[in-house]
């Protein structure tokens, strides 16, 4: 049997109870968890309905603030890794499941689909569904290219949504993470990244099930609003650069179903809005940083003072600049964080134009494409 864990900060309330309550009504489920990140309003109302869920169905509802584990900025990863503790020091249960709490479209067939993977004997089942083609930046664009780059010969490149926050874990893989040292400093947005990483290092076996109603969530406007999520996600790939991953490894996709056309049809970010992000606020060390990266990256972006612009920045390009990032790069440096942000923007806006616009078909075998061209260049440079 399993638990459900919802982690969460300052969520509606009432998306959150809902999937609650769909969670706790689930036969194959005996607890489910809520992590909160501060006690906030969000908190104190489900604190306040959890009793009653409880008894109507049947099986514990656990409300708490989560701990304080990492070293990293306190956020996302403190609240997962508090429910991987709670869930093997508190219960004895199988199974863990993970998901974010905002999520429109949950339903009992999240959980279900999960339940089928893990009892054809998979140790980690990840939920993928359809996304935008212009959704989704930092996990092509930062965390797909890095797994290609770093570990090409690993399943890594080639797992769907690494960045995804919906997934169940056995009992025995969860407590092989918990006990992952690099785990548990994570407590920022590279908590994705590390989970992704460690199953895989751990040569844990992977199913990818396909939910094909997406994950209708709160959206984003200007990128700038990715941009903490953006910088620490790649700063926990850069961390990882000298790690070593099995070659290989138990690794099976559900084959996907027709995408919504409100997915094909939706744009993930403000495109207006995030273009002059490329011409404000640079400082003179910024640009003495574009010197580290190659001569028609630095070129370009030194344009961008004067006027936005980001054609240059194509797929070959981002992957020179990228190999750069992954040796030059400091996360403690704002100058450095601010340029990570300004490079990036500049890739997705390449890749909007030229790609995206061309229809979601094409934009999205584009994508898969460029992951397998990157895999191929790492292997044989």
């Amino acid at each position: 049997m399993s638990l459900v864990a919802f982690p969460f900060k300052d969520e509606d309330p009432e998306v959150l109870l809902k999937n609650v309550r769909i969670a706790a009504s689930h036969p194959r489920v005996r607890e489910v968890l809520c992590v909160g990140f501060a006690e906030d309003e969000c908190f104190k109302a489900v604190r306040r309905e959890a009793p009653a869920i409880q008894r109507k169905a049947g099986v514990r509802v656990v409300v708490l603030l989560q701990e304080r584990l990492g070293d990293r900025r306190p956020g996302k990863g403190d609240g997962m890794n508090t429910a991987l503790k709670y869930f093997l020091e508190e219960t004895d249960l199988e199974r863990i499941h993970f998901y974010d709490a905002d999520i429109l479209s949950f339903s009992e067939e999240w959980i279900t689909k999960a339940e089928e993977g893990a009892d054809q004997g998979y140790q980690v089942v990840r939920h993928y569904f359809p996304r935008a083609s212009t959704d989704a930046m930092i996990t092509w664009f930062i965390t797909r290219t890095g797994f290609a780059l770093l570990w090409p010969k690993s399943v890594l490149p080639w797992i769907e949504q690494p960045l995804g926050g919906e997934l169940l874990l056995t009992r025995s893989l969860a407590e092989r993470l918990l006990a992952d040292e690099r785990v548990r400093r994570q407590s920022d947005w590279g908590i994705d990244t590390l989970y992704t990483f460690a199953m895989v290092q751990h040569g844990a076996s992977i199913y990818e099930t396909y939910i094909g109603v997406g994950k209708l969530h709160k959206l984003y406007g200007k990128l700038t609003d990715l941009k903490t999520m953006l910088i620490e996600c790649f700063a926990a790939v850069q961390s990882l650069k000298e790690e070593q991953v099995p070659e290989g490894g138990a690794h099976r996709i559900e084959y996907p179903g027709p995408v919504p056309q409100e997915v094909r049809e939706k744009i993930g970010y403000d495109i207006e809005g995030s273009l002059a992000l490329l011409s404000e606020g640079w400082t003179p060390r910024q640009e003495e940083l574009l010197a580290c990266l190659p001569r028609k990256v630095w070129e370009g972006m030194l344009a961008c003072r004067s006027f936005p612009r980001f054609g240059f920045m194509d797929e070959e390009v981002w992957y020179l600049t990228y190999q750069a990032l992954l040796e030059h790069f400091s996360s403690q440096d704002e100058d450095w964080r601010e340029l990570l942000f300004r490079l990036w923007l500049a890739r997705t806006l390449q890749y909007t134009m030229s790609e995206a616009l061309r229809g979601y078909d094409h934009a999205l075998h584009y994508l898969h494409q460029m992951v397998g061209r990157y895999v191929r260049r790492a292997i044989t440079r």
